[in-house]
């Protein structure tokens, strides 16, 4: 594992093409290709990535270096879309969630009933994000997270799940992925992904406001050295009419001036981020459902509170206005909809 972003972002894309990387050290990364991949890249199918210009019996890779365009084209080319579905051999127990759902979820001004709870299919949507952000350079990135089909909640883990191929069901037996809302879940996936990538390129965006500070200052304080020696010159030579005139002319030139390179400045660190759906992976999961129903005065209405054997976790709702996984809550006057205290209290 390494902590270079630049390496990162490659790993995770080769990983998303049937290649095949691993890091050497932290800043090389041995990569095996598909031969489509090796030619889009215009590399060979062998080869070695590295953030050292030192290191030349590798490819030396910037955040603007030609072969991020080429992996923006395979970026750019058509996501798709995969399904599997795992077994769970343990045991699945259907009894006993009441004192664990009055101990998890929290109600702050209404209550949660607990009715039926039997085994189900949840479907988890692993999303990939493939991003590029763009200011004084260029960079390219991809998060990836999962998606509760049901209950919606973004951020979510899957546990060991995936971790024996035995444990798969083929998908001619399934009728669960008739269930999912796409549209409903593209939604959620793009309002996660933009805090995701938010919290991922946060330090990159402080670095780019401190060096804007920086040419800021510069830049102020060169005209405003001109525009003093102008002044000076008008009151040592004492100029009046029309010579004090052509002075004043260049003091508002130089303002005019300054003016402009400011602007040149925010348009050179201003961040620039697009996003898209590069592939998705809908896992199916043998889980508890548990149907709650949340009662707030008059209003009541039934929701799906889901238990994850794999993690042994009773999973968080989502909040209706945030999206934000929530455990504590509050409940609409109207439709009882789930509403997060940070959205409550504003």
């Amino acid at each position: 594992m390494s902590n270079n972003p630049l390496l990162a972002a490659i790993n995770q894309l080769i990983s998303l093409t049937d290649g095949i990387a691993e890091y050497s050290n932290d800043d090389i990364l041995e990569v095996l290709l598909p031969i489509d991949v090796a030619k889009v890249l215009e590399v060979s199918e062998s080869v070695s990535f590295t953030t050292r210009a030192d290191l030349t019996s590798s490819y030396f890779v910037t955040y603007n270096s030609e072969i991020f365009d080429r992996l923006s084209d395979l970026l750019a080319q058509k996501g798709y879309v995969a399904a599997l579905a795992v077994k769970y051999d343990g045991y699945l127990k259907t009894k006993g969630f009441e004192k664990l759902v009055s101990n998890t979820l929290y109600p702050q001004n209404g209550l949660i009933r607990v009715g039926d709870t039997k085994p189900g299919l949840t479907p988890y949507i692993l999303c990939n994000i493939a991003y590029t952000a763009e200011s004084d350079e260029k960079r390219l990135g991809m998060v990836s997270f999962f998606i509760n089909g049901i209950t919606g909640v973004a951020g979510v883990e899957i546990g060991d799940a995936l971790s024996w191929e035995s444990d798969r069901i083929p998908l001619a037996e399934i009728d669960s992925l008739k269930e999912i809302n796409g549209e409903q879940l593209l939604s959620i996936a793009q309002n996660w992904s933009s805090q995701v990538i938010d919290t991922e390129i946060t330090p990159w965006r402080k670095s780019l406001g401190r060096k804007l500070s920086r040419d800021e200052q510069r830049v102020k304080a060169y005209y405003g050295t001109i525009v003093s020696e102008i002044r000076a010159k008008i009151r040592k030579k004492h100029l009046e009419g029309a010579e004090e005139e052509k002075e004043l002319a260049r003091i508002s030139a130089t303002q005019m001036e300054l003016k402009r390179k400011l602007a040149d400045l925010q348009e050179r660190y201003s961040l620039s981020v697009s996003a898209r759906l590069h592939s998705a992976l809908v896992i199916l999961l043998q889980t508890v459902h548990i149907e709650c129903e949340l009662i707030r005065k008059k209003q009541r209405r039934s929701v799906i509170v889901v238990w994850n054997p794999y993690l042994k976790v009773l999973e968080p709702l989502r909040c209706e206005h945030s999206g934000l996984p929530v455990t504590n809550f509050y409940l609409s006057d109207e439709q009882a909809q789930i509403i997060s205290p940070e959205v409550w209290k504003n």
